[in-house]
């Protein structure tokens, strides 16, 4: 197997993330309802960070068209889906203009609490904002499983087992949105690498960690699930537990990945291990949320010697 070039492996981790954006992201009002959350802010970070040449300014003009299309005949989700990347945007422009250098996830996670933040303040001014938000959101998980025949494909048990799932990611769409958009402003940071001549703007996953004080956003969901609060304390929870886990998940894939490259030479038995773990998903995912929270206090890979970027 040919190892690999440096401006390759950056490609492949580009389009990892547009596969987990695709994953995770709620708003997706047509096919291309999901180049909105990449093509805008990238779009609005060419035209505010780089030089005006003819080349940066059609593709961000090319980018914004993309994310444009449908506005003949517009959804409600259709301006859900880019009123929340134009927030993104705006707060990805903020985040690199105050904090050029900082690492890419700290830029992105800013971002997305100066978006969120926004739009928490619009629904303290009009909450019928955010109830008909929920009802948009929630509108299109009822209309995908209205097309499909769940007791025909696997009877009551599966029919009820699907219905379960709907009703969580009803629940946690707002984290999955949150996690999707840390992703999509990765995918904005690649595309001005690639803009700037870098072979490979975003780190390997091996590298992949963040502040320890995030941890604190974990234990506060934890305790606004378990807490008697009522209202609504137990979905908050639910969403900020769903982010932590997830960058958890994704803190901990970093620390197996680097520890399977660190012993393991071959890249078909890379391969192999791959698609083993793949396939095992729900054991894999649960040792990845077990390590990376352990790493948050025993910081593996810097015990074990690996290099790691800073915060």
């Amino acid at each position: 197997m040919r190892p690999l070039t440096e401006r390759r492996r950056g490609l492949w981790r580009a389009v990892g993330l547009v596969l987990l954006i695709i994953l995770l992201s709620p708003l997706t009002s047509s096919p291309l309802g999901l180049m909105a959350i990449m093509a805008i802010p990238t779009s609005v970070a060419i035209l505010a960070f780089e030089p005006p040449r003819p080349g940066t300014v059609v593709l961000a003009l090319l980018l914004l068209a993309g994310a444009a299309m449908g506005f003949q005949d517009p959804t409600p989700l259709w301006y859900l889906e880019r009123g929340w990347a134009a927030l993104l945007a705006g707060g990805f422009a903020v985040s690199m203009a105050l904090a050029p250098s900082r690492p890419v996830l700290n830029r992105s996670i800013a971002s997305v609490a100066i978006a969120g933040g926004t739009v928490g303040v619009l629904g303290v001014l009009r909450p019928e904002l955010l109830a008909d938000l929920h009802w948009q959101v929630s509108g299109q998980f009822d209309r995908a499983l209205a097309t499909w025949d769940l007791e025909i494909l696997g009877g009551r048990v599966v029919e009820d087992a699907v219905r379960w799932v709907a009703e969580l990611w009803k629940a946690v769409y707002p984290a999955m949105l949150v996690l999707a958009s840390v992703a999509a402003l990765a995918i904005a940071v690649y595309v001005l690498g690639r803009i700037r001549g870098e072979e490979a703007p975003l780190p390997p996953l091996r590298q992949f960690r963040f502040s320890e004080h995030l941890a604190w956003i974990l234990v506060l969901g934890l305790a606004l699930l378990v807490l008697p609060a009522g209202g609504w304390a137990p979905r908050t929870g639910a969403n900020l537990v769903t982010i932590m886990g997830g960058l958890y998940v994704l803190r901990g894939a970093a620390v197996l990945v680097w520890l399977g490259t660190s012993v393991i030479s071959s890249g078909w038995v890379i391969a192999v291990w791959a698609l083993a773990a793949l396939l095992l998903y729900p054991v894999t995912i649960g040792a990845a949320l077990v390590v990376g929270v352990s790493d948050t206090w025993l910081d593996l890979r810097s015990r074990l010697g690996v290099e790691t970027n800073g915060e």
